[in-house]
């Protein structure tokens, strides 16, 4: 039996790794005679592809497939690349030989040993990456491509890898010596940490974006109506509208997300449309003062042109058949209207162009609600 079948009787050693994107893991590990090579696994989640590096103060040399010591070297433990059975690139010139303590590290018969190929993948849905061989390696790269991208785990098989030294230089000719080699029979079972708001950017501005736009109206309500009292019906409807209109626009968020950036947004946004929900105001009688202030001037100018705005976004809604137009030109109102109501608040103007504007809004959010239900 050979070293690979003996080792395959004992127990083979399982190594467990994390790996989280763009972040390297490496690891040391020694030959027999002392000299040691570094593993290095790195996940890229943005191509959702796992490489592995192998590099040594030597030149390495591997098995891109099962090989029988047999089939590829001669009594004189010359190595003939012409006798593999898969395409490898090289100085046609250069030689190889199968060094003394190299040989002495083959257990059993030399002809029936058989060299595994160094890294094999274990896991279904893996695409290997396909890449030039060559016989003389400086450093040994492979990239494993990950097909679904909510796997979690991919499991590598390490096994023979061997150093060469170079005994002989001839003009362009080189004679090298397969100096030390060694089945690590090592199982890697990597997890992948995901980053679960990798690509999401466009989702997670959407979700700071709603929670600015609840904040702002919020704090305008409450700064309105601080002392949480009215004294009259007409600013009592006033308030309830606003409310009401508040509500519509920013309905609450009931999926959860794997997303933490979108799922804190999404909770402060949906404590800030409960405060909205919870928000009250008290009907109470207030006595007439002589002296009592005038009622603040309203900005004329700023309502009319709301009205007239909201006006034609209502007419673009009417005449787009784009869904998602529609739904954006919605949105916009319900905001408008919302924030021109806590403008206007109870107030119904004091100059006829106060009053003007008010009333030209008004029936502009009256359209609104008759035509887009």
């Amino acid at each position: 039996m050979g070293l690979m079948g003996l080792m395959d009787l004992q127990a083979q050693t399982t190594k467990n790794i994390a790996l989280s994107n763009k972040a390297p893991v490496t690891e040391e590990l020694t030959f027999d005679k002392g000299d040691n090579i570094t593993v290095r696994f790195l996940f890229d989640e943005d191509s959702n592809s796992l490489t592995v590096s192998v590099t040594s103060p030597k030149r390495l040399f591997v098995f891109w497939s099962d090989t029988r010591y047999r089939k590829v070297f001669s009594c004189h433990h010359w190595f003939k690349p012409e006798k593999l059975s898969y395409a490898v690139s090289g100085n046609v010139t250069d030689r190889f030989r199968a060094g003394r303590n190299f040989r002495k590290g083959i257990h059993g018969c030399n002809r029936r040993h058989v060299f595994y190929r160094w890294l094999e993948c274990e896991s279904e849905g893996i695409r290997v990456e396909s890449k030039r061989r060559t016989l003389v390696n400086d450093s040994l790269v492979q990239t494993f491509y990950i097909i679904d991208s909510r796997t979690r785990s991919v499991d590598l098989r390490l096994r023979d890898i061997m150093t060469l030294n170079q005994t002989k230089q001839k003009g362009n000719a080189s004679t090298f010596e397969i100096d030390e080699g060694k089945d690590f029979n090592i199982r890697y079972h990597i997890t992948l940490q995901r980053d679960p708001c990798l690509g999401r950017d466009d989702e997670i501005a959407a979700a700071n974006g709603a929670l600015e736009a609840v904040k702002k109206n919020y704090t305008s309500l409450i700064k309105k109506y601080a002392s949480k009292k009215v004294y009259d019906q007409e600013s009592l409807d006033a308030f309830m509208e606003i409310k009401e209109t508040l509500l519509a626009q920013f309905p609450s968020f009931s999926p959860t997300s794997t997303c933490p950036q979108i799922q804190q947004a999404h909770e402060q946004y949906n404590k800030l449309v409960d405060s909205i929900q919870q928000f009250n105001v008290t009907l109470e009688s207030k006595p007439v003062l002589v002296n009592e202030k005038e009622e603040k001037a309203l900005n004329a100018q700023t309502i009319l042109a709301n009205a007239r705005q909201l006006d034609k976004m209502v007419s673009r809604w009417l005449v787009s058949e784009d869904e998602t137009e529609r739904a954006d030109l919605e949105q916009q109102c319900r905001s408008l209207i919302s924030e021109t109501s806590l403008l206007i608040g109870s107030n119904s103007g004091q100059t006829p162009e106060e009053r003007n504007a008010v009333e030209l809004f008004f029936r502009a959010k009256q359209y609104f609600k008759k035509i887009v239900k």
